[in-house]
């Protein structure tokens, strides 16, 4: 694993961040960059990721406020964000979106400002909420299918699924039905933006699917700050589901036990929650799908054991999705992690990337 992590920009100067905020196919006019004061952008698998930056919004030769009163900035207008350095690596689009509100501050002292939002295309998810019935459909397929529909391309990655015989979408929006169906079966939800084309990508996959470690961070080098906390409220040492098959109409009890889901076992803290179980109840289609809950679930679970954030250098290829090899902690919290947000600042202090994440089971 270690092997196939990436150094962060081997020979990259860190020393001369810079970013650009564009109209999509051309480049803003200097004299309004240069007015940007600061520019950060977040995002997260529960969360459609945005950007927001302040702007000087007072002219002292006109005396008159620049931007708030103009149309440079209206909300609806759509916007792109690059970030990086000069040299090297060059800057990357993080995303584009589309002006969702404005901010102006007009303090008692300084300079008046305002702050501009700005959200990914995808937000229009959130335009209408849909009744739709799915039939004889796996979650990855009917992600497919919403995506189609909305003309926004989806990448999945199914891991062991079945189709539904029947599937309701009851008059919810398709942004919050995915994530919904996600938490369920224990996927992530998350956009990405392709450089060349500078289409939003929405992934509905298992973190586990990414084959990829993004960066190795080691805590004193390029891991600036580290805080794991490791929890054992929540863990249990095996998920018990007892389950109806409505097909065969019997009874079904599916258990999946901390060994079945591999990865790393830390067995002096395994120990303190070994005799802890989780009972649920569920309808299924068939045996092999209340199999599938039962692993899905304690895999989701074990996935809390260990969360943490942390922040490092900026690199703005760092986002939610991404997976870390963080070590220099030690062996309890030596490992891979998977980012489940990102928050990326640039400003006079310079440009940090800071995350959250989860060590992976």
């Amino acid at each position: 694993m270690t092997s196939s992590a990436q150094p962060i920009y081997p020979g990259q100067d860190f020393y001369v961040p810079t970013f650009e905020v564009n109209p999509p196919g051309r480049r803003m006019a200097r004299d309004v960059l240069h007015d940007v004061i600061d520019v950060s952008y977040a995002d997260g698998i529960s969360q459609i990721d945005s950007f927001t930056f302040t702007v000087n919004n007072w002219d002292a030769r006109t005396r008159a406020f620049k931007y708030s009163d103009g149309a440079t900035f209206l909300p609806g207008r759509k916007l792109e964000l690059w970030m990086g350095y000069r040299g090297g690596a060059g800057l990357r689009r993080l995303m584009t979106g589309e002006i969702t509100s404005l901010r102006p501050s007009f303090p008692a002292t300084g300079q008046p400002t305002l702050a501009v939002t700005a959200l990914n295309v995808l937000h229009r998810f959130r335009d209408r909420q849909q009744t739709v019935v799915y039939e004889k459909k796996t979650d990855s397929q009917i992600a497919k299918q919403i995506g189609d529909r909305l003309g926004v391309q989806v990448h999945t990655a199914p891991r062991n699924e079945q189709p539904y015989p029947y599937l309701l979408q009851d008059n919810e929006y398709d942004i919050v039905f995915l994530l919904d169906r996600a938490r369920r079966i224990g996927y992530d939800l998350w956009v990405e933006e392709e450089q060349r084309s500078g289409r939003s990508v929405l992934h509905f996959e298992p973190s586990a699917a990414l084959r990829r470690v993004a960066y190795r961070l080691t805590w004193g080098k390029s891991l600036l700050e580290f805080e794991p906390t490791l929890t054992i409220a929540r863990q249990v040492n095996q998920v018990v589901v007892h389950a109806w098959d409505r097909r065969l109409k019997k009874k079904i009890k599916a258990t999946a036990r901390r060994a079945d889901i591999g990865g790393h076992a830390d067995q002096e803290v395994e120990r303190a929650f070994a005799q802890r179980a989780e009972v649920t109840s569920v309808v299924v289609a068939n045996e092999q799908e209340a199999n599938r809950i039962a692993q899905d679930r304690l895999r989701d679970i074990a996935h809390d054991m260990i969360q943490a954030s942390g922040s490092t250098v900026g690199l703005p290829d760092l986002r939610a999705g991404s997976k870390l090899r963080i070590d220099g902690l030690g062996r309890r919290f030596d490992g891979t992690y998977f980012a489940t947000g990102t928050r990326h600042v640039q400003n006079d202090s310079g440009y940090r990337t800071s995350f959250e994440c989860r060590r992976e089971s």
